[in-house]
């Protein structure tokens, strides 16, 4: 079982590809967005596990921190239904009013020139309405969603070895890019070959930190993207 892509038909040869992450790289997402999802998981594993709301935030926590991603752990050791975890905790409306976005992100999005595929561990349904909520989505080739990144009928999201290896093997160029602004999902790309940029703009809220491990490139405006590639 291999990641899905889905290219769009006026994609072309992917010769340069960019890999670029959704919340807090495209646009703000910590100010409401974030910790609105966070409160739904909490409320979410609360009421389906049977926990006080102080333990279903530690659990949460614990299982972002182990797995990379809240759902890992809970397919792992409870069982849980990972569409139905997903369609529960990402119920959000009026995303221009709830998100920050810079107004020149999607004239910034066509201009890189190659590949523009959209890779999020985020759910599809709410990526595609994000996206097109703030004029991003007809500037992308595909969307790979957390949905899409099943290998041997196992979850895989960001940032797990098998993904990457995956990716590498379907995407078949050297000239690949993650835009991402969490350190570990760019680590575990770096490894396995694949360029990366830190975005931190302090613009959209994140903090100004010196790269570390594999990553040297930081960015603070989306621009810097196309002088750092390739």
């Amino acid at each position: 079982m291999q990641v899905k892509y889905h290219l769009r038909p006026n994609a072309g040869t992917p010769k340069q590809v960019y890999l670029l992450d959704l919340d807090n790289t495209l646009h703000a997402a910590s100010r409401f967005i974030l910790p609105e999802i966070n409160r739904q998981m909490t409320r979410y594993i609360e009421e389906q596990l049977d926990l006080s709301a102080p333990q279903a935030s530690a659990l949460r926590t614990q299982y972002w921190m182990r797995y990379g991603a809240t759902l890992l752990g809970l397919i792992k050791h409870h069982g849980v239904d990972p569409h139905h975890f997903l369609a529960e905790t990402h119920r959000l409306q009026d995303f221009p009013q709830i998100s920050g976005r810079h107004a020149s992100v999607p004239r910034r999005l066509a201009r890189l020139n190659g590949i523009r595929i959209l890779f999020t561990n985020a759910p599809r349904a709410y990526a595609v309405d994000l996206c097109r909520a703030l004029g991003l989505y007809r500037y992308f080739h595909a969307i790979v969603a957390i949905e899409d990144m099943q290998i041997h009928r196992q979850w895989r999201p960001k940032p797990s070895d098998w993904l990457w290896a995956n990716v590498r093997a379907q995407l078949k160029t050297r000239r690949l890019m993650l835009v991402d602004d969490t350190l570990g999902h760019l680590n575990a790309a770096s490894r396995r070959g694949i360029q990366t940029a830190w975005i931190t703009s302090p613009g959209l809220g994140f903090k100004p930190l010196l790269p570390t491990g594999r990553v040297k490139k930081r960015i603070r405006q989306f621009d810097q993207i196309r002088r750092h590639a390739f």
